[in-house]
Order: C-alpha cells, then structure tokens, then sequence
C-alpha cells in the first residue's frame, strides 16, 4: 500500500472517531446510557487498535539480542512463580493464585535488586583492581 492511500485511510479511520465521539457525547449529555456504552466500546476498539499497531511495529524492530532479553524475563517470571508459595491466610480474602503471583512479583523485585546490587559490586571492584 502507499504512503499516500494509508495516510487517507488513517484520515477517514479518525473522522469517523471524531463524528462518534461527538455522537456518543451528545447522547451521553440527553441522558441517554447507550451513548455511555457505546463510548466504551469506541474506546476498547480504538485501544485495541493502538495496542495491536504498536505491538506489530515493536516486533518488527526486534533482532536477536532483543529476544534472548525477553526470553530471559520470560524465564525469571516462571522460576520466580514456581518458587512462589500461594499460601492464604482467611483474613487476607485473596485466591491461591493471587498470592502466588503477589509472592512472584515480590521474587522478582528481590532478584532485580540483586542483580543491580551484584552488577555495581562488580563495577566496582573491577575498578578498584585497574
């Protein structure tokens, strides 16, 4: 496709968002809750659509060093969720599962400072030793 027919089609895409924006506005200000709803949903599609543009434009940029760092992080969220203890207390009124992944992020924040902290150790004794 072109340059100039996608820079149309991008036009007429936010005039049509523009026109039901105002549209679901004006039924919002009668009272009227289907502009409500129909506000949102222009809202789902339209987040979607920047969510999915900017993920595919994301990839295509991607090269090999690029994912071997997104394999690792991939990999330090599954060691750190199977390491996770998903044990609840009643009083927290929270599922297994939601305690594991609390118990994950908690992991992997304690890794993170430990990388940073083992990376300026190691800075800084190479240093020293120069």
């Amino acid at each position: 496709m072109s340059h100039q027919g996608s820079g149309l089609i991008g036009r007429i895409v936010m005039w049509a968002v523009m026109v039901l924006g105002t549209l679901f506005t004006i039924m919002i200000w009668l009272g009227k809750d289907s502009g409500i709803t129909g506000g949102l949903w222009l809202t789902y599609i339209a987040m979607g659509v920047a969510t999915a543009v900017t993920l595919i434009f994301a990839m295509t940029g991607l090269n090999r060093k690029s994912l071997i760092g997104i394999g690792a992080f991939a990999a330090v969220i599954a060691v750190a969720y199977v390491l996770a203890d998903g044990t609840t207390k009643p009083e927290w009124n929270i599922a297994a599962s939601t305690s594991k992944w609390i118990g994950a992020g908690i992991g992997m924040a304690l890794l993170g400072i430990g990388g940073a902290v083992a990376t300026i150790l190691y800075g800084e004794v190479t240093r020293m030793l120069k």
